[in-house]
């Protein structure tokens, strides 16, 4: 047989993936595991999808997207970034998921290498194989509020790194990055003449702080900033997001994407467009359900003991297990995947294993803030505990 991309033959499947793919569609389950907004799509936004199906030809379209919405993505990108890109420099995508992965196959060669943070979105990983470059992780540290320090980068960066990964409202850890912070890191990659490739697809869903865009604070070209319909607006299954470049990359991301999709349906552009420019009320009354959901999951670890860090954006937390499972300090790490496959088969509860962000917090399970109130509250309650009494079959 002939050979594969050795990128990807020797890549394993993420453990998170891997048990979402077992629990999904499956109602007998309390599902804690992914970013699934648990309210349906705003009636507006649906109702002007229906209206695309009813009157427009659903067709061909332009593969970075038509002006009318990259037009609306530059002005929301203004409102809520704080930078005013023009609309010809967005490219819109996929998903958020479809502008990491063009920026990525625009940005790297085989062989390259990415700084990406740990813990981090395990979708990451499987980008940098299909790009066919290698992650360098630098640390969130939960003394610095799950936060890097950027001047610890310096000693990371080597001779085939090409680009800094931020992402900020953080995915695990809800962290939203200080000024100072995202200052630092914009410093960092201009010492070492790296990109910036800023995921920002929780960028509305903050509860305490600031919104900081990476393109804000900087007027050099080095800048591309991911963002999306899904988590705002509740439309993850219409997979609408976008990219905003510095001018001279827009055309390659537009070539990239365009061979990726060819273009988006449009249906799902006229909805992503009533999300943009209609009322935004929704906006804030899912981010409100999330800060309650956030405050109501504290709750219940603090009535424990373990409530150790307040989220202040995206709708995750992290629950340390290990210290749950009062876990023996000479036992080595707590194993996040064996437990979250019982918990999964034993309790019917689905987390996502700490295991699954990266090396730093293989005994702690990311919790989504996403869903029902009610099963968040059950299902925390069954995993703790479940985690008090289990310990891994020999």
């Amino acid at each position: 047989m002939p050979a594969l991309n050795p990128s990807l033959a020797n890549h394993q499947p993420n453990a998170m993936f891997r048990l979402g793919a077992l629990a999904y569609g499956r109602d007998d389950l309390i599902h804690l595991e992914f970013g699934e907004p648990g309210f349906p799509t705003p009636p507006h936004i649906a109702s002007a999808a229906v209206a695309s199906i009813a009157g427009e030809r659903q067709g061909y379209g332009p593969g970075n997207g038509p002006q009318w919405l990259r037009g609306a993505i530059a002005d929301r990108v203004a409102r809520v970034d704080g930078f005013q890109p023009d609309a010809g420099d967005v490219v819109v995508t996929a998903g958020g998921t479809g502008a990491l992965m063009a920026a990525l196959l625009c940005l790297c060669v085989p062989g390259d290498e990415v700084l990406i943070p740990d813990p981090g979105w395990p979708g990451y990983e499987g980008m940098l194989a299909a790009a066919g470059a290698r992650p360098v992780r630098y640390p969130l540290l939960p003394e610095r509020g799950w936060q890097p320090d950027p001047a610890a980068l310096d000693d990371l960066v080597g001779p085939r790194t090409r680009v800094l990964l931020v992402n900020s409202p953080s995915n695990p850890g809800g962290a939203v990055f200080t000024r100072a912070t995202l200052e630092g890191l914009v410093a960092c990659a201009r010492r070492h003449d790296l990109w910036v490739l800023s995921d920002e697809c929780y960028d509305e869903l903050i509860f305490s702080g600031a919104h900081v865009s990476a393109a804000a604070l900087t007027d050099e070209p080095r800048v591309v900033t991911v963002g999306t319909c899904s988590k705002s607006y509740a439309m993850t299954g219409w997979r609408v997001g976008w990219a905003v470049a510095p001018h001279a990359l827009a055309g390659p991301l537009g070539v990239v994407v365009s061979a990726q999709v060819n273009n988006l349906p449009l249906l799902a552009l006229r909805a992503a467009e009533a999300a943009l420019t209609g009322p935004q009320e929704c906006v804030a009354t899912m981010r409100d359900a999330y800060r309650a959901r956030r405050d109501l999951a504290l709750d219940s670890l603090r009535a424990r003991g373990l409530a150790d860090f307040t989220p202040q954006g995206a709708f995750y937390l992290l629950v340390d297990l290990a210290r749950a499972a009062n876990w023996p300090a000479d036992a080595g790490a707590f194993p996040s995947i064996p437990f979250a496959e019982a918990l999964l088969a034993e309790r019917g509860v689905v987390v996502a294993p700490g295991a699954s962000f990266g090396e730093r917090i293989p005994g702690h399970a990311r919790v989504s803030l996403a869903g029902d109130p009610d099963a968040l509250r059950a299902g925390l309650e069954r995993m703790l505990d479940f985690a008090a009494g289990w310990r891994p079959s020999a």
